[in-house]
Formats: C-alpha cells, structure tokens, sequence
C-alpha cells in the first residue's frame, strides 16, 4: 500500500505524544506508537500502560491501514526531513519512508499486540481553558514529592466541590493550593494524577485549547479538539490539606517580592540550593543570614511588621520556590508564635496559598 502524506501531519501529533513511549519496559511493543489511517483522519496512539494518549487529525485520504512503528525513531526521522510530502510505502512487516533522495526503511510491529487505548466514562464531567489548567500546574507542581516511599505525595490532589475547583502538591515539608471558581462543577472526591502524568499532559495542552475532563474511578481523562490522554490515579489518602493552613498565625508581615528574592539570592550564593537560611523578624527589619565553610552571608530588607521578633530557619530553596510562583508586587507572610507551619500569600491573591515548615535547628 502506498501513502503520500505531508509530513506535518504525523510530526504534529508525534511531537505531543511521542515522551509517553516507554524506552526500558518489559514490553518492547510500549516504545511504539500506533497510526491509523482511516478516511477523512488520521488516529496517533501511544501508552505505557499508566499513561495513554491518542491524537487526531483530518486527512484527505481514503486509505485504510493501521501500522505500529518505533516512536522515538520515526519521530526523529521525521524532524529531520523536509516539509514536503513523504511517500509512505507498507508492506506487511516493513514501512518504506521516502522524500525526493532520501529513503528510511522501517520494521513494523503486529498492530493486534499494541494494547487497546480506550476513552472512559465517569461520574464527573467538566471543562477549564487551556490556561487555567496551566497555570494550577504551575502553582503547584513544584511542591509535589518525587519521593517514592511517600507514593501518595507523587501526585496533583484535586478535588471539586460546587463551583470550585482545588489542587494541590505538597512532599510533606511544604505545600502548595491553588482554588478556582469553575462553573459547572457539581463536585467529586479528590483524585491524585501522578506528577509525570501532570508533567506530559501539561506538554500537550495549550493555553488557547478547552480542556474536558472526564473524572472516573481509577483514571482520568482529559481532552481538547485535537488530543485525548487518559492517566492512571494514584491510590490511597491524601492529607487532610485543608487542616494544614493554618488560620490563627497572628505575626504578619509585607515585604516588597523582588526586595525579597533578591535577598534570598544573595545570601544563597554560599551555600547549596537546599541548604538552610535563618530569618529574623523584629520591628521594621527582616534578617536573612546563612553561613557555610565558605563564609557567612546577611541581609536585611526592610519590612512592614509590628508583631513579637521571631527567629526562623528554613530550606532556601523551599522560600525561593513560593517567592517565584506567587504573583504581584507584595508578599504576606503570616508566621505563629511558636513553631509552627508559615503561611505565604500574594497580597491580593486569596486564591493562592503556600504552607512551609520552619526546621528544627
């Protein structure tokens, strides 16, 4: 059978789908993907069983064939040649690639093998643009725990009550939440979706598409006009978020962001990025100090705060992640009178709250 395609049709859906393609699995069939061809589309599939994705792309042809082929390779044969058409020639076991002098031969798999990647059905449907997905990616993702004894914190926790939709990350030490008023939501129990779920999907979604998700049992999926990926859940109880924020830290300070984050890279020019800072709060002043076998390192920024001095001591790093992802001009801290979790906050961003836990020194 012979097919002549432009190559923009393969490369496009390729590009989103083709990192799913397990490279170190039992099952050799995971590192390709499915194509196919069908009158007026083309269907693209790709899954490691945990995370399954399909494409679709209008196509003006009447053949009817599918083929399984080597994902990663075809995908980089396909990067390198022209944007023109490929002259695609399928034989029972092998694809014959051309375009003008070149030619790629390429061994296909037994499409019957390749495991069926099937859309699902739930008892909770709703929709969020492109960029309001994004951005809970964003404001979360880099609290999620990448410790794997910790299985339950690997994932995005996210939970739906009547208009409102919550997610949130947290790896134990610190935590991330991020609401947004979503109109059709009825509510649903919180899901966890692994973090490279989260990462790949977040790959393949714009901020200009419409996202449909479809909340089932043990997967969830989520869909725009061009693309559909179906992830597993993680099972087990996520923490009881809403306990963690704390509602009675009576010590509240403001502090100008960039003042702060300029601060905190400075004295994090000795020490490594995880290592910990000591903050003083006192009347008007916060002091930030570290030392290391390089050094000792202080600022002092000035600060709106009339509450108790307070000393604190916590991972650099972890400060530096919230100072970055909080937006505006101005950061409220709210800190308790005795050891306890921190709530940050963007000055008018209620809708956005970062928890961290001082160390114990």
């Amino acid at each position: 059978m012979n097919i002549i395609i432009e190559r923009e049709l393969l490369l496009t859906p390729l590009t989103k789908l083709v990192n799913i393609t397990e490279h170190r699995s039992i099952m050799p069939i995971l590192s390709n993907i499915l194509i196919a061809f069908s009158r007026g589309e083309i269907d693209v599939y790709s899954t490691d069983l945990e995370l399954s994705a399909m494409s679709r792309v209008p196509y003006q042809g009447d053949s009817e064939k599918k083929i399984v082929v080597h994902g990663r390779k075809f995908f980089e044969i396909l990067k390198e040649m022209d944007a023109d058409a490929l002259d695609l020639e399928i034989g029972d076991n092998t694809m014959t690639m051309k375009q003008k002098r070149a030619e790629f031969v390429l061994s296909l798999q037994d499409p019957e093998e390749f495991p069926e990647v099937r859309e699902i059905t739930g008892s909770e449907e709703f929709s969020l643009s492109g960029a309001t997905f994004l951005e809970m990616l964003d404001k979360v993702g880099f609290a999620i725990s990448s410790d794997e004894t910790r299985y339950v914190l690997t994932g995005m926790y996210i939970v739906g009550s009547e208009g409102l939709i919550s997610v949130v990350g947290t790896d134990g030490f610190r935590m991330a939440l991020y609401q947004q008023e979503v109109e059709g939501v009825k509510g649903f129990p919180g899901i966890i979706i692994p973090k490279r779920s989260i990462l790949e999907i977040g790959r393949m979604i714009g901020e200009g598409d419409q996202v449909r998700f479809v909340v089932g049992e043990k997967h969830v999926q989520l869909s725009t006009p061009s693309v559909t990926v179906i992830s597993r859940l993680l099972e087990g109880n996520f923490p009881d978020y809403e306990n963690v924020v704390p509602r009675n830290n009576m010590n509240v300070l403001t502090v100008d962001k960039t003042r702060f984050m300029k601060g905190l890279r400075k004295v994090a020019t000795i020490i490594s990025k995880s290592e910990p800072i000591k903050v003083t709060l006192s009347e008007g002043s916060m002091e930030i100090e570290t030392e290391s076998e390089i050094g000792h390192a202080k600022e002092i920024l000035e600060v709106n705060y009339t509450g108790e001095k307070l000393s604190m001591n916590f991972n650099i790093r972890f400060l530096m992640d919230v100072t970055s992802h909080i937006d505006g001009e101005i950061i409220v801290i709210r800190a308790p009178l005795t050891y306890g979790a921190v709530l940050f906050e963007g000055e008018k961003e209620d809708h956005y709250k970062n928890i961290v836990m001082p160390i114990r020194v």
